[in-house]
């Protein structure tokens, strides 16, 4: 029996997934528990089979490797459909950060990285073109004081983490709008992905984006797990989870 979300009807207890297959996943589930949802009590499932992916209404694909990620999922009977099936169906709440991110990009939508062919993404946010490691290495990791008029407390700034973020490439013209809820003042963004790539021309006016929204879906380039902060968290939940009915 599917316990997803799109019977229209949540029930009290929120069973929300985080992948945790590979990468930072511990700390998202320690974000969901502290939540406090009015009418929702959160359940935070660590997800490693199609079981425990088809017992949860959302589900949270965490930072870390991309392709490993895809990898594990491959290995895992039956994980790697059921995965890019939840992820792609628009009733299905879901969240990527950074490397999650990444596989939240359409399928053909992702360019950069040190190898060729390095695995396709799952389609979740239709339209979104990303390109790995755009801000540099793990040395030109840092971290910036982001507007976020859609949080609670907006005058209060969100602590972005960036470690080896994603940046976006396009966001090509698609039926579902996409949102951009924040973005990086100018002399913080890279210089935009090379024009002559499979994924054509960039979209220099999105590249500074980092944390768009369509319908029941979210992303963000940067790690709001280590932030301490569990804003963004709160509002995925309340926004896309539970009143996106």
């Amino acid at each position: 029996m599917t316990v997803g979300a799109t019977t229209g009807v949540l029930p009290s207890r929120l069973v929300i997934g985080v992948l945790a297959l590979q990468g930072a996943f511990i700390e998202h589930i320690h974000y969901l528990e502290r939540l406090d949802v009015k009418g929702h009590y959160i359940t935070a499932l660590a997800v490693r089979n199609p079981e425990e992916l088809e017992s949860c209404h959302a589900l949270i694909i965490p930072g870390g490797e991309s392709t490993a990620i895809t990898r594990v999922a491959d290995r895992t009977p039956g994980m790697l459909p059921a995965l890019q099936a939840f992820v792609a169906d628009p009733s299905r709440p879901v969240y990527g950060t950074c490397a999650g991110m990444i596989l939240m990009a359409d399928a053909d939508g992702v360019g950069g990285g040190k190898r060729k062919n390095d695995g396709s993404a799952w389609g979740g946010m239709t339209g979104l073109r990303v390109w790995r490691n755009l801000y540099g290495g793990q040395l030109e990791s840092f971290e910036f004081p982001l507007h976020i008029p859609s949080l609670s407390e907006p005058h209060r700034p969100f602590n972005a983490i960036f470690i080896r973020a994603p940046a976006v490439h396009s966001l090509k013209q698609s039926n579902a709008e996409i949102e951009r809820l924040a973005s990086l003042p100018p002399d913080c963004v890279p210089a935009p992905p090379p024009a002559d790539s499979p994924l054509g021309e960039p979209d220099i006016e999105t590249t500074p984006v980092v944390m768009l929204r369509q319908g029941r879906k979210l992303v963000t380039s940067f790690h709001p797990e280590l932030s301490g902060d569990t804003r963004i968290h709160e509002y995925w939940v309340k926004h896309c989870v539970v009143a996106a009915q």
